[in-house]
Protein backbone atom coordinates (compact mmCIF):
# COMPACT_ATOMS: atom_id res chain seq x y z
CA UNK A 1 0.00 0.00 0.00
CA UNK A 2 1.31 3.41 -0.91
CA UNK A 3 1.82 5.94 1.85
CA UNK A 4 -0.84 8.26 0.43
CA UNK A 5 -3.42 5.45 0.23
CA UNK A 6 -2.55 4.43 3.78
CA UNK A 7 -3.11 7.99 5.07
CA UNK A 8 -6.42 8.36 3.25
CA UNK A 9 -7.63 4.97 4.47
CA UNK A 10 -6.52 5.74 8.03
CA UNK A 11 -8.32 9.10 7.97
CA UNK A 12 -11.53 7.48 6.73
CA UNK A 13 -11.32 4.75 9.38
CA UNK A 14 -10.74 7.31 12.14
CA UNK A 15 -13.73 9.37 10.97
CA UNK A 16 -15.92 6.26 10.89
CA UNK A 17 -14.87 5.26 14.41
CA UNK A 18 -15.51 8.77 15.75
CA UNK A 19 -18.97 8.82 14.19
CA UNK A 20 -19.70 5.36 15.59
CA UNK A 21 -18.63 6.54 19.06
CA UNK A 22 -20.93 9.58 18.80
CA UNK A 23 -23.80 7.34 17.71
CA UNK A 24 -23.35 4.91 20.59
CA UNK A 25 -22.62 7.41 23.38
CA UNK A 26 -26.26 8.48 23.88
CA UNK A 27 -27.30 4.83 24.14
CA UNK A 28 -24.57 4.14 26.72
CA UNK A 29 -25.72 7.14 28.76
CA UNK A 30 -29.35 6.04 28.53
CA UNK A 31 -28.50 2.52 29.66
CA UNK A 32 -26.61 3.81 32.72
CA UNK A 33 -29.41 6.25 33.60
CA UNK A 34 -31.94 3.40 33.24
CA UNK A 35 -29.87 1.45 35.81
CA UNK A 36 -30.23 4.33 38.29
CA UNK A 37 -33.94 4.77 37.59
CA UNK A 38 -34.66 1.02 37.69
CA UNK A 39 -32.15 -0.57 40.09
CA UNK A 40 -32.35 -4.20 41.13
CA UNK A 41 -34.18 -4.59 44.43
CA UNK A 42 -35.26 -7.61 46.46
CA UNK A 43 -38.54 -7.70 44.54
CA UNK A 44 -37.84 -6.04 41.19
CA UNK A 45 -35.39 -6.73 38.36
CA UNK A 46 -32.96 -4.07 37.15
CA UNK A 47 -33.35 -2.33 33.81
CA UNK A 48 -30.59 -4.50 32.37
CA UNK A 49 -32.37 -7.65 33.55
CA UNK A 50 -35.67 -6.74 31.93
CA UNK A 51 -34.00 -5.26 28.84
CA UNK A 52 -34.98 -1.58 28.95
CA UNK A 53 -32.32 -0.42 26.52
CA UNK A 54 -32.94 -3.27 24.10
CA UNK A 55 -36.66 -2.50 24.16
CA UNK A 56 -36.14 1.21 23.52
CA UNK A 57 -33.56 0.65 20.78
CA UNK A 58 -35.59 -2.02 18.94
CA UNK A 59 -38.84 -0.10 19.12
CA UNK A 60 -37.23 3.21 18.11
CA UNK A 61 -36.51 1.56 14.73
CA UNK A 62 -40.21 0.94 14.09
CA UNK A 63 -41.98 3.43 11.81
CA UNK A 64 -44.76 3.85 14.38
CA UNK A 65 -42.28 5.02 17.07
CA UNK A 66 -42.52 8.73 17.87
CA UNK A 67 -39.36 10.08 16.23
CA UNK A 68 -39.55 13.29 18.27
CA UNK A 69 -39.29 11.15 21.42
CA UNK A 70 -36.21 9.44 20.02
CA UNK A 71 -34.56 12.74 19.09
CA UNK A 72 -35.38 14.17 22.52
CA UNK A 73 -33.98 11.14 24.35
CA UNK A 74 -30.76 11.04 22.32
CA UNK A 75 -30.16 14.79 22.48
CA UNK A 76 -31.00 14.73 26.18
CA UNK A 77 -28.37 12.03 26.69
CA UNK A 78 -25.77 14.14 24.90
CA UNK A 79 -26.75 17.23 26.93
CA UNK A 80 -26.61 15.12 30.09
CA UNK A 81 -23.12 13.93 29.16
CA UNK A 82 -22.01 17.51 28.51
CA UNK A 83 -23.23 18.58 31.93
CA UNK A 84 -21.98 15.47 33.76
CA UNK A 85 -19.01 14.11 31.79
CA UNK A 86 -17.85 11.93 34.70
CA UNK A 87 -21.23 10.21 35.15
CA UNK A 88 -20.16 6.95 33.50
CA UNK A 89 -17.19 6.66 35.87
CA UNK A 90 -19.10 7.74 38.98
CA UNK A 91 -20.04 5.44 41.86
CA UNK A 92 -23.61 4.24 42.26
CA UNK A 93 -24.24 6.81 45.01
CA UNK A 94 -22.75 9.61 42.90
CA UNK A 95 -24.91 8.58 39.94
CA UNK A 96 -28.02 8.72 42.14
CA UNK A 97 -27.03 12.21 43.31
CA UNK A 98 -26.50 13.36 39.72
CA UNK A 99 -29.92 12.02 38.68
CA UNK A 100 -31.47 13.79 41.67
CA UNK A 101 -29.80 17.03 40.57
CA UNK A 102 -30.94 16.58 36.96
CA UNK A 103 -34.54 16.11 38.12
CA UNK A 104 -34.55 19.59 39.68
CA UNK A 105 -34.80 21.46 36.37
CA UNK A 106 -37.68 21.15 33.92
CA UNK A 107 -35.62 19.90 30.96
CA UNK A 108 -33.94 17.22 33.07
CA UNK A 109 -37.20 16.24 34.74
CA UNK A 110 -38.92 15.93 31.37
CA UNK A 111 -36.08 13.83 29.93
CA UNK A 112 -36.04 11.53 32.97
CA UNK A 113 -39.84 11.21 32.86
CA UNK A 114 -39.68 10.04 29.25
CA UNK A 115 -37.01 7.49 30.17
CA UNK A 116 -39.19 6.27 33.04
CA UNK A 117 -42.15 5.97 30.66
CA UNK A 118 -40.20 3.79 28.23
CA UNK A 119 -38.60 1.87 31.09
CA UNK A 120 -42.01 0.93 32.48
CA UNK A 121 -43.14 -0.07 28.99
CA UNK A 122 -40.04 -2.25 28.65
CA UNK A 123 -40.66 -3.93 31.99
CA UNK A 124 -44.35 -4.62 31.41
CA UNK A 125 -44.73 -5.16 27.66
CA UNK A 126 -44.97 -8.54 26.02
CA UNK A 127 -41.45 -9.94 25.52
CA UNK A 128 -42.00 -10.01 21.74
CA UNK A 129 -41.29 -6.26 21.75
CA UNK A 130 -37.77 -6.66 23.14
CA UNK A 131 -38.19 -6.01 26.84
CA UNK A 132 -39.53 -7.98 29.81
CA UNK A 133 -37.06 -10.81 29.12
CA UNK A 134 -38.52 -14.17 30.13
CA UNK A 135 -41.51 -12.21 31.51
CA UNK A 136 -39.32 -11.11 34.43
CA UNK A 137 -41.40 -7.97 34.97
CA UNK A 138 -44.63 -9.96 35.07
CA UNK A 139 -43.12 -12.43 37.53
CA UNK A 140 -41.85 -9.67 39.83
CA UNK A 141 -45.37 -8.24 40.03
CA UNK A 142 -47.06 -11.65 40.13
CA UNK A 143 -48.95 -10.66 36.98
CA UNK A 144 -50.62 -13.14 34.67
CA UNK A 145 -50.53 -11.85 31.08
CA UNK A 146 -53.73 -12.08 29.09
CA UNK A 147 -54.34 -14.32 26.13
CA UNK A 148 -53.96 -14.44 23.25
CA UNK A 149 -50.42 -13.11 23.28
CA UNK A 150 -49.06 -11.36 20.20
CA UNK A 151 -47.27 -13.63 17.76
CA UNK A 152 -45.86 -10.83 15.60
CA UNK A 153 -44.78 -7.27 16.40
CA UNK A 154 -47.21 -4.46 15.67
CA UNK A 155 -49.56 -6.66 13.70
CA UNK A 156 -46.97 -7.40 11.00
CA UNK A 157 -47.95 -10.37 8.90
CA UNK A 158 -45.57 -12.35 6.69
CA UNK A 159 -42.76 -9.82 7.02
CA UNK A 160 -44.91 -6.82 6.01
Amino acid sequence: MKRRDFLVTSALLATTLLNAKEDTLPWIIIEEVFEVLFPKTNNMPSSKEFGALNYLYQNSKEKSFDKSDLEYLLQGALDFNSSFPLFLKASKKQKEEIIQEVSLNSYGESWLSLLIYYGIEAMLSDPIYGGNKNEIGYKALNFQAGNPKPKVKYGKINGL
